[in-house]
């Protein structure tokens, strides 16, 4: 997300783009720079989430290889048993 200030059209007022989008349009500098940096702050929000959210998915395959493996260490002995081994 690449956001820019400027001026809006042939006016007093600011406008915030992202890339050639408007976002917003401000009569002051100053609203213009505080909505950019909240849009800035959500990014870094969003990324964590995603990131939280892929470990979460990874531990899950993980206990499930760890349960499959145990399966398939249980099952030899299982079948010795059945077998009057």
């Amino acid at each position: 997300m690449t956001l820019r200030i400027a001026r809006y059209k042939h006016t007093r007022h600011w406008a915030l783009y992202d890339g050639s989008e408007l976002v917003v349009v401000t009569v002051y500098r100053r609203g213009a720079q505080e909505v950019q940096r909240r849009l800035a702050a959500q990014a870094p929000a969003a990324t964590e989430a995603a990131a939280q959210a892929a470990a979460v998915e990874a531990a899950v395959r993980q206990a499930q290889a760890a349960a499959q493996a145990a399966r398939a260490r249980a099952q030899p002995a299982r079948e010795a048993g059945a077998t009057g081994g």
